[in-house]
């Protein structure tokens, strides 16, 4: 009983010799991309360690600088009092003294005194380089006048006079509540032309019996800090920001005022703004990863470097960095940069390696195949010439190869093949000068079928370029020009602007060549989203969702595609050479498409939509998609929109209309 043998596996010699080639080859490219990967991302955590820190403790020296200068100069003036060199009965004394303190010092803050008498002395530094005095008597209690001071320090004309208490002020409280020097709480400065925050250095000032005699109080405005760090060079997309242990905001790099007013005149109150409520999305984001990882912001506790990642997937470094001075202050400063402002560089270089190590893969599996093409190929040849022999076909020659054995063996060949020939010769002569005329025959009826066949697909082609494959069908088959009404399409207008300021200055090749990247890259999108081009007319393009064939989603698909026209124009860098930017339109509605006369054939639309679409377009802005309420209704639930408000529109009066911003991520549902 025999049995069977089970076949070994069979493989080509090309591949035999070049596949464990590519396959080492690959393997070495793939860990060098990965070690390039790796090491760009550690020097990247070092690096923002490094500038966070760095920024942070900048911003804790300034601060703590800032401050203590009005701590200095409250000192200094407690000191004088506690001498004797001042009665602070004598508010004509007091006076002078705040006023060489302000105006020589160049001291820009608000130095002042006040009793437990209710009355009240106090020269401030305004934002116009004046000074004024603010003063309440006992003559004048409950009334504060305002004066302008001249360049001696003398009074001239009143401003002003107002009911005025000192013992209701923050700054007040505060130091009566202490009894030692302390800082007030962060509190509303109205008096400045703009309201601003502020913070107050205080001093008790007791008599010898301990008894409380009034407080000295300077109001530093915390609009210094904000400009200082405003002014830092932290990354592109960097931010800090320094928050009380509350959570309130006391300055930030973006948001110049960090509360909101309410009410108005002497009514005026302030809301205090929450970092983790905040409207700026990295600042409220880093809070509450804060506020996740440590409960809340009185339990960070020294210097912390975190990372975290947003919302929108893109990772940020955190600096946090507690600011106290030992008087009160304990506020905790927060720098944040993006991963991105420093994997920019890093990402580039590292695709710089990749792709070189890509190009060298690809030079090396060509070496490969030619290589295995040197070796297989002669072999190759042999083995079809050894089928055709034994079909009886006798016509062979083996090529010479460089490789000494295979030549040796191609010359043996085709030394057999000749003598099988010239055997053969007589008998097959009739037979074959037939089979090579019918073969040339066969040869022109095919070449000629398929030009034939190439030149009709050519005919077509065009034809599905002018017209829509629907359309195009239908004229061929009726030849007839069809015009039909379409209940519900999406209408968009395009328009670059400032393309005729731009074509006065440029080559009209260059002009063209430029316009026509630009459309060929808007052209993909129509492709991309299933819609329909129409036409372009110089710098403006148009396209229809909807149509020849209705499908329910062409808005959605016409506001995706508008979408990406913007995101082209902002991130290609045209051989335009300028920055240029869209101005598009979109509306929603009823319209007739089809084609009209007999030559030079278009497909076109027509109706009002149209018009409102291009409406749209022309009373838009650039950089901006506005679109209609017949749109907004169909993007609302899906898309970003805000409203433009109503705008007088050409030809139809006050129209309602909404620019489109983006899609809605399901974080934002």
């Amino acid at each position: 009983m025999s049995v069977a043998k089970t076949s070994a596996p069979k493989f080509r010699l090309r591949t035999t010799i070049v596949i464990p080639f590519v396959v080492q080859i690959f393997a070495a490219v793939s860990i060098v991309g990965y070690l390039s990967f790796r090491n760009g991302q550690r020097a990247v955590n070092v690096l923002a360690d490094q500038l966070n820190g760095e920024i942070s403790a900048r911003i804790e020296r300034h601060v703590i600088g800032y401050l203590n200068k009005s701590q200095s100069t409250l000192w200094l003036t407690n000191a004088s009092i506690l001498s004797g060199n001042f009665n602070l009965k004598d508010f004509e004394g007091l006076r002078r003294y705040f006023w060489q303190v302000v105006h020589k010092g160049n001291f820009e803050g608000y130095l002042s005194y006040g009793n437990e008498q209710g009355e009240f002395v106090g020269v401030e530094y305004q934002d116009d380089s004046t000074v004024q005095l603010k003063i309440v008597t006992s003559e004048t209690v409950p009334q504060r006048e305002t004066y302008v001071l001249d360049n001696t320090g003398e009074r001239q004309k009143l401003l002003k006079t107002a009911k005025y208490d000192p013992r209701t002020r923050p700054w007040y409280k505060a130091a009566k509540q202490s009894g030692k020097p302390t800082w007030s709480e962060i509190y509303p400065f109205f008096s400045s032309k703009n309201t601003v925050l502020g913070i107050s250095p205080v001093s008790p000032v007791f008599d010898s019996q301990g008894n409380l005699l009034g407080v000295l109080s300077i109001n530093v405005r915390l609009t210094q800090i904000t400009d200082f760090i405003n002014h830092l060079k932290i990354s592109a997309h960097g931010q800090s920001f320094i928050l009380e242990r509350s959570g309130n905001l006391v300055a930030s790099s973006t948001i110049a005022q960090p509360f909101r007013v309410i009410g108005e005149g002497d009514d005026r109150t302030i809301e205090r703004i929450a970092a983790a409520q905040s409207t700026n999305p990295i600042i409220k984001a880093t809070a509450q990863h804060l506020l996740e990882k440590f409960g809340n912001f009185q339990s960070i506790n020294g210097s912390q470097h975190l990372k975290f990642q947003a919302s929108d997937g893109d990772w940020h470094y955190v600096q946090v960095l507690p600011i106290k001075d030992g008087q009160g202050i304990d506020w905790l400063t927060v720098v944040v940069v993006p991963e991105n402002d420093f994997m920019t560089e890093i990402n580039q270089n590292n695709r710089n390696t990749i792709f070189l190590c890509l190009i060298a893969l690809a030079i090396s599996i060509l070496l490969g195949i030619r290589a295995a093409h040197w070796i297989s190929q002669p072999l190759l040849q042999l083995a079809k010439a050894s089928e055709q022999i034994a079909k009886g076909n006798l016509e062979q020659q083996i090529n010479s190869s460089a490789i000494v054995e295979i030549a040796t063996l191609s010359q043996s060949f085709n030394h057999m093949t000749l003598q099988l020939k010239e055997s053969f010769a007589a008998l097959y002569q009739s037979q074959e000068s037939l089979r090579i005329a019918n073969e040339e025959l066969e040869e022109r009826v095919e070449r000629r079928t398929a030009e034939l066949r190439k030149e009709k697909e050519r005919s077509e082609q065009l034809l599905l370029n002018v017209l829509p494959a629907s359309i195009a069908n239908r004229l061929k088959q009726t030849n007839e020009s069809p015009a039909e009404h379409f209940e519900d399409a999406t209408i968009l207008f395009a328009d670059i602007v400032g393309f005729t300021s731009l074509s006065a200055r440029m080559q009209p090749m260059q002009l063209v060549t430029g316009l026509n990247e630009i459309f060929s890259a808007f052209d993909h999108l129509t492709e991309k989203y299933g819609l329909e081009k129409i036409k372009t007319i110089g710098d403006a393009y148009m396209v229809v969702g909807g149509l020849p064939i209705s499908r329910d989603d062409h808005a959605e698909a016409i506001a995706n595609m508008a979408l990406d026209m913007q995101a082209y124009m902002q991130n290609s860098s045209s051989i335009l050479s300028e920055s240029i930017e869209l101005r598009i339109g979109i509306n929603t509605g009823p319209v007739i498409a089809g084609v009209i006369g007999i030559k030079k054939f278009i497909y076109d639309l027509w109706g009002d939509a149209v018009n409102v679409a291009s409406r749209m377009e022309s009373h838009g802005k650039p950089g901006y998609i506005q679109v209609t309420d017949a749109t907004y209704e169909r993007l609302k639930d899906e898309y970003l929109l805000e409203s433009r408000g109503n705008i007088e529109v050409k030809g139809r009066g006050e129209m309602k209309t909404y620019w489109l911003i983006g899609r809605r991520s399901k974080l934002t549902e």
